[in-house]
């Protein structure tokens, strides 16, 4: 199907639309409920096959399928609707405005503008009448930005397909990995003693102090002779030191918190005997010291890496899309952060890229925008995509 027909099939104005209805309605992690129902109702009125999921009380997720005109595969677009809080904007996160060929608002790029966009294309192969096999599944979730309860609940209900996208802000590039995440506690114990005798307690905040001192000059320098041709090597960033209990107190137990973006082939064992081993020398060495690693108590789950080859089908197909359907280069790249997609393809087996409007530099931002060209560009990508990777003959039972 050329471009102009699909462009008169869905208007760049109808997709604008719905992203303003989205934006309006909030969903800040944790108070989806308006927002999933309100898509179920809109899956309804398309006369898809529409299922709510609930994945906790109050927090279902959506799914509509699209039946083609035979047996096939299915192919799963997917994203999340729960939005990162609203405390630090400086615009009005539920009025969303257009200013300069953006769209302004909580959302507008993560992820609500790949969820107009991939409904969209749902809407362009109706309308069209694109004779497809299989199914195209658009599964819309809570609980991305916070612990991904909402894929993996998904996941756990037998909700698959033969392959998926997911719609995250990419700038319009396609994205084939990212780094896995590990959350880590490193934690201190002192003795605890009046104030006024420091020297007769152990310091729980020094010793911390000394410890990231070593980690940060002597162990984490060797995580850069780890090395993925693409994804490069292990970060770790420290987030978070709590210790102490009163200032007329010395500290008896101190906690650091550092994130780690892993690499495929490293194991949490593996990363956390690694820091152990590393803190048991530092204890050799220093009597008085006392430390051990862990994970964090906020990591409910493994956040494994992604990763599919460049020249994966799927992968260069989704290339093809962005040159066939918007004119764009549709360049290949890894991201820089996680989602889904580890969830989808890593743990279920379900190839998978990663595709969407918007820029992630303004995602969870005081100013969160979407470019209207990007925005809309995507909803005929995404359908080129669908009538490409759905065009082949039936599935083999």
């Amino acid at each position: 199907m050329d471009s102009n027909t699909m462009r008169e099939a869905v208007t760049p104005h109808e997709t604008i639309e719905l992203l303003k209805s989205l934006v309006r309605i909030p969903s800040v992690n944790g108070s989806e409920e308006a927002v999933a129902l309100w898509l179920k109702d809109l899956f309804q009125n398309l006369g898809l096959e529409t299922s709510l999921y609930e994945v906790e009380p109050h927090r279902p997720a959506v799914v509509g399928i699209l039946h083609g005109k035979r047996p096939g595969k299915r192919l799963m677009y997917t994203t999340h609707f729960d939005t990162h809080v609203t405390d630090n904007m400086e615009i009005p996160p539920f009025e969303p405005e257009i200013r300069e060929n953006r769209l302004y608002g909580r959302g507008s790029c993560d992820a609500k503008g790949s969820i107009a966009a991939m409904i969209m294309s749902a809407v362009l192969l109706q309308r069209t009448g694109c004779d497809f096999s299989g199914d195209l599944l658009l599964a819309f979730v809570p609980d991305e930005e916070y612990l991904n309860k909402g894929t993996t609940y998904l996941m756990e209900q037998g909700i698959t397909a033969d392959m998926a996208v997911v719609g995250e802000p990419t700038e319009m590039a396609v994205g084939f990995g990212h780094r896995g995440c590990t959350h880590i506690d490193i934690n201190v114990t002192g003795r605890a003693y009046h104030s006024a005798f420091p020297e007769r307690g152990i310091n729980a905040i020094e010793q911390m102090a000394h410890v990231i001192t070593a980690l940060r000059s002597e162990f984490f320098p060797t995580y850069e002779q780890k090395h993925h041709p693409y994804l490069g090597h292990p970060v770790i960033n420290l987030g978070l030191i709590r210790g102490g209990t009163r200032i007329h107190t010395v500290a008896d137990k101190c906690c650091a918190s550092f994130l780690r973006r892993d690499l495929p082939g490293e194991t949490t064992d593996d990363i956390l005997d690694g820091i152990q081993e590393f803190l048991d020398g530092l204890m050799a060495r220093d009597p008085k010291l006392c430390a051990h690693v862990s994970l964090s108590t906020i990591q409910q789950r493994i956040r494994l890496p992604f990763f599919m080859e460049p020249d994966h089908p799927l992968v260069s197909g989704m290339s093809g899309s962005c040159r066939r359907a918007a004119g764009r280069a549709g360049e290949k790249q890894v991201m820089n952060y996680y989602c889904d997609a580890s969830i989808l393809c890593t743990e279920s087996g379900i190839p998978t890229v990663i595709f969407g409007p918007g820029s992630i530099s303004v995602a969870h931002s005081a100013v969160e925008y979407i470019d209207l060209d990007q925005l809309t560009d995507a909803v005929y990508i995404y359908a080129d995509y669908a009538m490409s990777c759905l065009a082949g003959e039936e599935k083999t039972p």
